[in-house]
């Protein structure tokens, strides 16, 4: 076993902390480096144009003027104009991230028109579109995901179960923002900047503000609020993301959102008799895109792809922290209650032993 792996195991697992500074990559770092500077302190890092992400990235020319500062919007037309797009329509009064009075979806040369004109390219802001799930997954991507994160459980369960994905592709002009959050399941997520500029403001758990410049990738960490505000022509990147490193936060996060369910609709429990966790798990899934059982079921899933994968030191902590989550689900009473544990592809308790198994193997 290497170093790396023994020190993932021996971690405190049950506790979190937050480191309060931005770390500034201008060179490539190992990933060894990568996981104890930032995955495992959920310390944000910006990554500089002068570490060459992007330099063979196809969308760098199909996107971008010949000096690539600006987007070259007869050729997105020509490429994209057919499509439907998700726009959201900024304003001062709306500030809540998750409002549906902003949201409308047009044509994207429609979009285009708007966003280059210069009384309307601060109002509307092309966000959430997934760009390479409407292309279809045969095309190759026009960019390519980085090292550091790669190993990505919710796209890949996604990807292998061809449902919504969480890649994005996001454009918009001078003032076009997105209002204070966290991202959605308090997940990962990184953002890499195609052209223009971006203000990002982390509010908690720290206060952190800088700009993210044109080639930069800014990774962000679990449960981090913040806003960002464009400046100029944009055109982002970005993926929604979780896995060994985090999942633990995602589960607690789950059991965070579905105590407060609870809560709110308490006054329904006496009519409700035995259907109660099932229907609060029934919000919570509508809510969040996951709840107890189908996190389970992406854990299965990703357990059966790295049992079947060449081994390195990283797929073994994937199952070493799939076990450690999925023994501490099945001491949560809740679990037991509101699903058919029959229904589900394989009985937790024996894929822990599947796992279990080929863990011990791989030992010897």
């Amino acid at each position: 076993m290497s170093d790396i792996y023994t020190e993932l195991i021996s971690k405190d697992w049950t506790t979190h902390s937050n480191e309060n500074s931005l770390v500034r990559y201008d060179k490539l770092p190992t990933y060894d480096t990568f996981i104890r500077e930032c995955l495992l302190k959920n310390r944000p890092a910006l990554f500089t144009a002068s570490c060459g992400f992007m330099d063979d990235w196809s969308c760098i020319t199909e996107w971008l003027n010949k000096d690539r500062t600006e987007p070259d919007f007869d050729r997105l037309i020509n490429l994209y104009g057919h499509m439907t797009v998700p726009v959201t329509k900024c304003s001062s009064t709306i500030t809540e991230y998750s409002s549906d009075d902003n949201k409308l979806t047009m044509r994207f040369d429609e979009f285009v028109n708007l966003w280059r004109n210069n009384e309307t390219t601060a109002e509307y802001y092309c966000k959430d579109w997934h760009l390479q799930k409407m292309s279809g997954e045969t095309k190759p991507l026009f960019y390519s995901v980085p090292t550091y994160f790669q190993s990505d459980w919710l796209n890949e369960k996604c990807l292998a179960e061809n449902e919504d994905d969480f890649r994005f592709v996001y454009m918009g002009g001078d003032g076009t923002n997105t209002p204070l959050h966290m991202d959605v399941l308090g997940t990962y997520s990184w953002s890499a900047n195609i052209c223009g500029r971006k203000r990002w403001r982390f509010s908690k758990p720290h206060s952190i503000e800088f700009i993210q410049e044109p080639g930069d990738i800014l990774f962000v960490p679990s449960e981090w609020y913040h806003d960002v505000t464009n400046i100029g022509f944009t055109i982002s990147i970005n993926h929604n993301w979780f896995n060994a490193f985090n999942i633990l936060r995602i589960w607690k996060h789950l059991c965070a959102t579905l105590e407060d369910i609870e809560h709110r609709i308490e006054d329904c429990r006496s009519v409700m008799s035995d259907t109660w966790h099932a229907h609060c798990q029934l919000i919570l899934q509508a809510n969040e895109g996951l709840n107890f059982a189908s996190l389970y079921k992406l854990l299965y899933i990703i357990a059966q792809r790295r049992m079947k994968e060449n081994q390195d030191e990283y797929k073994r902590f994937d199952l070493w922290m799939i076990d450690k989550l999925i023994r501490e689900i099945l001491h949560h009473s809740i679990f037991l209650y509101a699903f058919d544990l029959d229904t589900f592809p394989e009985r937790p308790k024996v894929l822990l032993k599947q796992i279990h198994s080929f863990i011990e193997k791989q030992k010897q």
